[in-house]
């Protein structure tokens, strides 16, 4: 498996730090404008994601393995995850949405929200789908239905394994270090020096 690189994400963390000040701000008054980055900080630490999809397509008679791929994101809560594949004259657009099942425990457990888009030549059907997700299991999805082997509508079926982990747990005690530095609002260095005595 393939490890994030920790840069990468401390980009990602301070590019959305303007997202959380703005929308904390309204929930909570705060007395200074670094008390509102140091929660925001702490805040898109906690609440930060690893999001996996292994996506394959089978074929509907043997269920045999036609292709397949991983996709790992790093998102929050409220922010959807898209993925989309094509086809020659058909698509499917799969967009994939998490939010906490209880405002007061978020770490044990999310609803996933996922949202199905099929292009066939002219033709669109949508699905929406809702179902409960705990961190670190798998959750099967497909988007396009299940094929009976007896009554296949499609040559085709796509299944989704869908699984989450808090992000904070996939990093080392070194990796955490700088990330909080990262997203540290303030930086002090001490500069100060004796001043060389005038006789």
């Amino acid at each position: 498996m393939k490890r994030l690189h920790t840069s990468a994400f401390a980009i990602i963390l301070s590019s959305l730090t303007c997202f959380f000040a703005s929308s904390t701000l309204m929930a909570q008054q705060l007395e200074t404008s670094d008390d509102l980055l140091a929660l925001t900080a702490e805040q898109l630490l906690r609440e930060a994601l690893l999001f996996r999809v292994d996506i394959s397509v089978l074929s509907s008679d043997e269920g045999q393995v036609l292709w397949n791929s991983e996709v790992t994101k790093i998102t929050i809560p409220g922010r959807t995850v898209s993925v989309g594949l094509e086809g020659s004259g058909s698509r499917l657009t799969v967009r994939l949405t998490l939010y906490p099942s209880d405002e007061s425990k978020k770490d044990e457990g999310y609803i996933l929200v996922a949202q199905s888009e099929i292009f066939v030549g002219e033709e669109y059907s949508s699905s929406l789908s809702s179902l409960p997700v705990a961190p670190h299991d798998e959750v099967y999805y497909y988007p396009l239905g299940r094929n009976d082997q007896e009554n296949a509508s499609s040559a085709y079926e796509v299944r989704m394994i869908l699984s989450t982990t808090p992000y904070w747990e996939t990093l080392d005690e070194q990796d955490r270090r700088v990330l909080e530095s990262a997203v540290d609002s303030s930086v002090q260095f001490d500069l100060t020096e004796k001043e060389p005595s005038v006789p």
